[in-house]
């Protein structure tokens, strides 16, 4: 028998908020790191794992 979970993900919309501010430092990462020319997933995926790495040192 399958379930099926309603909300199981969150709408595409609700998936991603920032400030403008938290834009700004990703945009200025992606612009140091050349990353300019790659979807925005990516680099914030990049953004957040650095930072998680800077914090764990």
């Amino acid at each position: 028998m399958t379930t099926h979970k309603k909300n199981q993900t969150a709408p595409r919309r609700d998936g991603f908020r920032c400030t403008g501010a938290q834009l700004d430092a990703i945009w200025r990462f992606a612009e140091e790191r050349k990353l300019e020319h790659q979807p925005l997933h990516i680099v914030v995926a990049e953004y957040w794992r650095c930072h998680a790495h800077a914090k764990a040192a």
